[in-house]
């Protein structure tokens, strides 16, 4: 996870660490719900076994001038989505799912921290879609 911040403040630092500990649970959950099978475990090499890497790059902007200007784009927040399933067996990459995404807006400015992990999350759905056209 990289925060696009060169001088982040404490509270977005500690916004850092939560967001960080929040995603596996998110995409977790994302798997699950397109039914497949969530280990808990290390796999080792196990035959059929996927294990999913994430990379997000994002700029939370200000959600202030979101509220105020966001309709010009002021504060505007972003995200980058990189997900990578690599087969457990081979260690080649059999599915990957990459989207941006930008805030300009929402409600009092919208929150961005909640809009990217549900991004995220629609992300790894699409990945596990990609996952479901594979023949094994």
């Amino acid at each position: 996870m990289t925060l696009l911040d060169k001088n982040p403040d404490n509270t977005r630092v500690q916004d850092k660490q939560v967001f960080e500990k929040r995603l596996p649970g998110v995409i977790q959950q994302a798997l699950k719900e397109s039914g497949l099978e969530v280990l808990s475990e290390q796999p080792g090499q196990r035959e059929g076994v996927v294990v999913v890497q994430a990379k997000v790059s994002y700029d939370p902007g200000n959600q202030a001038l979101r509220w105020v200007g966001g309709i010009v784009g002021a504060g505007k927040a972003t995200a980058d989505f990189s997900l990578e399933a690599i087969d457990a067996r081979s260690g080649q990459v059999v599915a990957t799912q990459q989207e941006s995404d930008t805030k300009r807006g929402g409600a009092f400015g919208g929150n961005f921290y909640e809009d990217a992990a549900e991004k995220l999350g629609d992300v790894t759905e699409e990945l596990a879609e990609s996952l479901a056209l594979i023949k094994r």
